[in-house]
C-alpha cells in the first residue's frame, strides 16, 4: 500500500479504535505525527537521503522499535510501543500486533503531551524561567551521566564524517549565493578539529561521549511532571553517540534562536552544577554551529530556504565564538577601511568593537561627535589612549572572550602603550592591516566628512601626511595585510580564512586553556 493511502487513512478518526473527535496532523521531513485524542501515532516516510534511510519496511519495523527503547530513558511514561498497520481483505488498515504478517507498515504508539509545556512554547510565549531551565539541566546531568559511555570512539572523526555529510547536502540544497557562506563554515570546522584534535580525545578518554539523544531542541523537552525528552535519534547511531558538550549545544543553539541566550548560559551552569561536564566555551559554541547548520540542511530538505539562511547565520555567528579567546586588531592608515571592516567583523561575530577615536575623546572629556583639540593628538595624549584601550580590550575579554580593536596603530609607541594596558592576555592577539590605493583612502575621508559621520577628526590633509610604521615586532603568522577596496563580504571570508590557518600554525600552537565564561549578550540578539 502507497505512503499516501495510508496517510490518508491515518488522517480520519474513524481509523482509530479509542475514536478521537478529531485528527492533528504534524509532518517533517522524515515523518509524520497523528495527533489522535489522547495517543499520537508516528509513521516513518518510506524514503531514503544521505543521512537517513527508511525506504525498506523491515528497516522501518526495526527503528520503530528502536525508538521506543531509546525514548524511554528520557521519556518512560511516553513511548507506549510498536503497533503495526495491518491491511483487511477490504482495503482499510487497521493497527494490529507487531508480529503480524500481514502488516504493511508500523507505527511508534505514545502518549499525546499538551504542546503548551514544550520549552519552545514557554520561551516563545516569554513564561520559561529560570527554575524550569534548572530542572532540564538536572535531568540531562543525570542522563548523561548514566548514558553509555564509548571512550574508544575518536570525537573528531565522528564529527569529521557527520559534517562532510552535512555540508555535501547544504551545497546541493542551497542557492549559489551561499557558497562562499558554506565554504568559511567548512574551513572553521576542519581547523577547529585539528588544532583541538588532543581536547577531544582526552574528552573521551575521560567517559565523556555517550550514548547520548542526537537531537535535543527545545520543542522535544515536555515540562510537564515529570519532565520527558522526547525524539531521541534512533536512526545512526553516530549521530547521538557524541560528547555531551555536543549534545547539550544543540539546545542552547536552540534557546539562542528562540532569542532566549540568558536561558541558555542558565542551562550550561546549572548543568556544570549538577556534575556535567559542558568543556570550555569554545567547544559548546563550536559544536552550536554544527547543529545550526545540520538544522539548516533540515529546513532546506523541506523547502524553507528564509529559515534555512536564518540558521545559517546563527552557526556563523557561533562559529566565530569557538574562535574564542581572540583579540583582533583593525588598524591602518586613515581612509583605510578599517572602522568599517571592524564594524562589519563585530556584526558577523557578536562581539564589541573598542575604538581609539572613542576612547580618545572620552580621555579629552568631549562627546564623540565634537572635534578634539590639536593637544588631544599630541605624542603623549596618543599613549595615553592607547594604554586605556589596551585596557578596555582587556576588560572585554575577560568578560566574553572576543574583541575587536578599531584603531590606525601606526606608531610603534603606540602599540607598546596598547600592550601594556592589555596585561599578559590569555589570548591571541591578531593584527589585520587594512589597505587601499591613496585615492580611494582620501575620498573615503572626503565622504565621511561630508556626511558628518563617525568619531574621527581625520581631515584629508592629516592623511595625506600619515605614515605607518611596519608591523615588525608583530609575530607574521599573527598579522595580516589586507586589500580594502573590493566587496565587504570577500574582505571578511579573507579574514575568517587567515583565522583558521593561523589556529593551526605550529608556532602558535593551539592556544591558552583558559576562558571566559560568559558569551557577549550582544553576539545572539535575534
Amino acid at each position: 500500500m502507497s505512503y499516501t493511502r495510508v496517510r490518508e487513512q491515518l488522517s480520519k478518526p474513524g481509523f482509530y479504535p479509542h475514536r478521537p473527535s478529531d485528527v492533528t496532523i504534524r509532518e517533517s521531513h522524515s515523518s509524520c505525527v497523528f495527533l489522535a485524542g489522547d495517543l499520537a501515532y508516528k509513521l516513518k516516510k518510506p524514503l531514503r537521503f544521505d543521512f537517513l534511510d527508511y525506504s525498506d519496511k523491515a528497516t522501518r519495523r526495526r527503528l520503530c522499535g528502536d525508538e521506543v527503547r531509546l525514548n524511554r530513558r528520557l521519556a518512560p511514561d511516553l513511548y507506549l510501543g510498536v503497533r503495526a498497520l495491518v491491511e483487511r481483505e477490504d482495503g482499510r488498515l487497521v493497527l494490529g500486533e507487531v508480529d503480524d504478517a500481514r502488516a504493511v507498515d508500523y507505527l511508534v504508539e505514545m502518549r499525546r503531551f499538551d504542546e503548551r509545556r514544550t520549552l519552545a512554547s514557554l520561551v516563545e510565549r516569554g513564561v520559561a524561567g529560570e527554575q524550569e531551565i534548572r530542572a532540564v539541566a538536572r535531568l540531562l546531568a543525570r542522563f548523561h551521566a548514566a548514558a553509555e559511555p564509548l571512550p574508544a570512539v575518536d570525537p573528531g572523526d565522528a564529527v569529521r564524517r557527520a559534517t562532510a555529510e552535512t555540508f555535501a547536502s547544504l551545497h546541493r540544497l542551497a542557492p549559489e549565493s551561499l557558497a562562499r557562506e558554506l565554504l568559511a563554515a567548512e574551513e572553521l570546522t576542519a581547523a577547529y578539529l585539528v588544532n583541538h584534535r588532543r581536547m577531544l580525545l582526552g574528552r573521551a578518554a575521560a567517559g565523556l561521549v555517550r550514548d547520548g539523544h542526537g537531537d535535543l531542541r527545545a520543542e522535544h523537552v515536555v515540562l510537564e511532571d515529570p519532565i520527558a525528552i522526547v525524539d531521541c535519534l534512533e536512526f545512526d547511531p553516530a549521530l547521538r553517540q557524541i560528547d555531551v558538550a555536543e549534545d547539550l549545544a544543540f539546545l542552547t543553539m536552540d534557546l539562542t534562536r528562540l532569542g532566549a541566550s540568558p536561558l541558555a548560559s542558565k542551562l550550561v551552569a546549572a548543568y556544570r552544577d549538577a556534575g556535567g561536564d559542558p568543556g570550555e566555551p569554545g567547544l559548546l559554541a563550536f559544536h552550536a554551529a554544527q547543529r545550526a547548520w545540520v538544522r539548516a540542511k533540515v529546513e532546506l530538505l523541506s523547502g524553507r530556504e528564509e529559515e534555512a539562511r536564518a540558521y545559517l547565520r546563527l552557526g556563523r555567528l557561533f562559529g566565530w565564538q569557538a574562535r574564542r579567546p581572540l583579540v583582533l586588531v583593525v588598524c591602518g592608515t586613515s581612509g583605510s577601511g578599517k572602522s568599517h571592516l571592524a564594524a562589519a567583523l563585530a556584526e558577523l561575530s557578536g562581539s564589541t568593537v573598542v575604538s581609539s577615536d572613542v576612547v580618545r575623546k572620552e580621555l579629552a572629556g568631549i562627546e564623540p561627535a565634537e572635534t578634539a583639540r590639536g593637544e588631544h593628538y599630541s605624542a603623549g595624549f596618543s599613549r595615553r589612549t592607547y594604554r586605556r584601550l589596551g585596557e578596555l580590550a582587556a576588560e572585554e575579554l575577560e568578560r566574553y572572550g572576543l574583541v575587536i580593536v578599531d584603531a590606525t596603530f601606526r606608531r610603534r609607541s603606540e602599540r607598546a602603550q596598547f600592550a601594556a594596558g592589555a596585561g599578559a592576555l590569555p589570548a591571541r592577539v591578531a593584527f589585520v592591516e587594512c589597505l587601499a590605493p591613496r585615492e580611494v583612502r582620501l575620498d573615503r575621508i572626503r565622504r565621511r566628512r561630508a556626511c558628518a559621520r563617525g568619531a574621527s577628526d581625520v581631515t584629508v590633509e592629516l592623511a595625506r601626511r600619515q605614515r605607518f610604521s611596519p608591523l615588525t615586532e608583530v609575530d607574521a603568522h599573527h598579522h595580516l595585510p589586507l586589500r580594502t577596496d573590493r566587496d565587504t563580504e570577500d574582505v571578511l571570508h579573507a579574514v575568517e580564512t587567515w583565522l583558521n590557518e593561523i589556529r593551526i600554525s605550529p608556532r602558535t600552537g593551539s592556544g591558552p586553556e583558559r576562558m571566559p565564561a560568559e558569551p557577549n549578550p550582544r553576539s545572539f540578539e535575534t
